[in-house]
């Protein structure tokens, strides 16, 4: 049967598992059918049957405004001229309390269909785009009232009324409610306690020893934790690579939309700036710079990291206050100084195109842990020839393998709950600045004072099970990946799906049939590997894994919360299918 539209043309398409139609472009012709994208950017293969011209509608339309109905609509009253409308109005008593915003756009009984279908699917999201233009026939009115989400077509004179919360049509962030963390005494307590755990690790793991102790050789000396070099150092590295994040190379990506359906413009060149920093870190080398200062004076330098952490994270707060609402994190918006302080009091701060949060996410912290670690391999560089430190070597190796990996999916984080949810705050702050540095190296910091007895043979299973973890880690982000840019390409058009009531759909097959967090599993393999390659001696090199563990258990529990509450008795189903969270047959 010949095919009556092409590639590029405009149509109306059927939305699936409905009767309602929306304005598409057809994408590719198919056997059966066409693969069309909607206006809201949606891509589905549907059946050729369900494919119209828009004209068809059109011409309904007109019909139907030919209708007695319609000529009824048009009583005397509506006759007046416009400043006599607006006088009967003034006068009218059951107007005056009550402020109205008035967008006109004339309403058929499609678009009445078409509006009730895009709020239903954006409502989950907390966003409202209207699908209006102006026009001077008939009025649309948007009202507000508090935690309603309701369409309502309104049969007299062809009106529609959309009642939507004021936040929402605004982009205002309500008060928080849910606390986490312990709330305002919990996140008191942790902004203590955060910085205190990296001190503990350091004294507690020295040249001299390393074991748990309830009374680590901490130095009560402040000449310890201070040192100019130093602290000109952690100044001078930040803002190099601020001024890497602003150099115009690398891609613009857009971000997820925000509570007013706007999106955010991110320039990706950590890659770039990767390479710049090992670059320069090895021509001090050849020019015989004392790289290995880095590891002598890590205590000035962790103690530079945590009041730049600290610092900044007041800055942010101060700034957020005094900036608009609309800028703020949902779930630092409590109004208490120490929890919004802890938890972000503002979701993206920037200062031009320099977007603090992704900056930070992915640049200081990431990058200057593997300086660290390079300068730990070059304090026993001496050994190589006659006695490698394959341990320290394979924990080099496998750790900037993991930071080249998060540089080169750097727009994956996007969809991240950092990015997404949480505000900028002393969590993520000192989290991205001072704890990713400072403990992550803890394993090579260790290598370099403390080589390990076992064989070397005994790496070759510590390497397996790291390639195994990378291997888990990175096929299942990249199945997702490929799943949201497309879901009928090659690689994911046979995924089993459970659609939601948001328009979206959860892959309950491949990777994401395994278990419902498979690059959790990933993750957990890879840190387990880094420690491993320390021996047996020691819990302290274990830190690292332990804590993770708890973290991601954490965050997937957040995660299935927030899922539950915005998929419903969809994500229920995806929960029966998919039992297990990040270990098959065990969690």
């Amino acid at each position: 049967m010949p095919r009556r539209f092409a590639a590029g043309d405009a149509v109306m398409a059927k939305w699936p598992g409905s009767n309602l139609w929306f304005k598409s472009k057809i994408l590719n012709v198919n056997d059966d059918g066409y693969e069309v994208k909607y206006e809201d950017g949606t891509v589905e293969e549907i059946p050729s049957t369900d494919v119209k011209l828009e004209s068809f509608f059109r011409t309904r339309s007109r019909s139907r405004s030919r209708s007695p109905g319609r000529r009824r609509s048009r009583s005397p009253a509506r006759k007046l001229s416009p400043s006599r409308t607006q006088q009967k109005k003034s006068r009218s008593p059951a107007r005056k309390p009550e402020k109205k915003e008035v967008v006109e756009t004339p309403v058929s009984r499609t678009q009445e269909k078409r509006t009730e279908s895009k709020i239903s699917r954006v409502v989950g999201n907390l966003t409202f785009r209207s699908p209006f233009k102006k026009t001077a026939k008939t009025q649309t009115v948007i009202k507000t009232e508090q935690h309603t989400y309701t369409t309502r077509a309104q049969t007299r004179s062809g009106k529609q009324q959309l009642e939507i919360p004021a936040e929402m049509k605004s982009g205002r962030v309500p008060k928080t409610t849910h606390y986490e963390f312990g709330g305002p005494i919990g996140t008191f307590f942790m902004i203590l306690g955060i910085p205190l755990t990296v001190y503990y690790l350091y004294f507690t793991c020295q040249p001299s020893g390393c074991q748990l102790s309830y009374k680590p050789p901490i130095s009560l000396d402040w000449r310890d934790y201070y040192d100019q070099e130093a602290y000109l150092f952690y100044i001078g590295w930040f803002f190099f690579q601020v001024i890497l994040g602003l150099l115009p190379v690398g891609k613009i990506v857009q971000g997820q939309p925000l509570r007013s359906g706007k999106r955010l413009s991110y320039r990706t060149n950590g890659l770039f700036a990767l390479v710049v920093t090992c670059a320069t870190f090895g021509a001090m080398v050849y020019y015989k710079c004392p790289v290995t200062l880095i590891v002598d004076k890590i205590l000035p330098l962790m103690t530079a990291a945590t009041l730049f952490s600290v610092f900044l994270s007041l800055f942010l707060y101060i700034k957020a206050r005094r900036g608009p609402n609309s800028a703020l994190a949902a779930g630092g918006n409590s109004g208490n100084f120490f929890y919004d302080f802890f938890m972000g009091h503002e979701l993206n701060p920037r200062f031009g195109s320099l977007d603090l949060k992704f900056f930070c996410e992915l640049r200081p912290g990431l990058f200057l842990w593997a300086l660290i670690n390079m300068a730990c391999l070059m304090k026993v560089w001496t050994e190589f020839p006659d006695n490698p430190p394959w341990n320290l070597i394979l924990v080099c190796v496998f750790q900037f393998l993991y930071v080249f990996d998060a540089l080169l999916y750097e727009s994956a984080i996007l969809t991240t709950m950092d990015i997404i949810q949480d505000g900028f705050g002393f969590m993520l702050v000192f989290g991205d600045l001072a704890w990713v540095p400072f403990t992550y190296s803890l394993q090579a910091r260790y290598l370099a004072d403390h080589p390990p007895a076992f064989p070397d043979y005994c790496l070759i299973p510590v390497a397996l099970l790291f390639s195994l973890g990378y291997f888990i880690f990175r096929m299942s982000n990249s199945q997702k990946n490929s799943y949201r840019q497309n879901p009928y390409g090659k690689s994911v058009a046979g995924l089993q799906t459970i659609p939601t009531d948001t328009g979206k759909r959860l892959l309950v097959s491949g990777w994401w049939g395994f278990v419902r967090k498979p690059n959790y599993l990933g993750d957990l393999l890879m840190a387990l590997s880094w420690s491993l390659c320390t021996g047996f001696v020691s819990i302290v090199p274990y830190f690292y894994p332990i804590y993770f563990f708890i973290l991601l258990v954490h965050r997937e529990r957040r995660d299935d919360a927030s899922c539950r509450q915005k998929y419903g008795g969809a994500w229920a189903k995806y929960c029966a299918t998919v039992k297990y969270r990040m270990i098959p047959y065990i969690y």
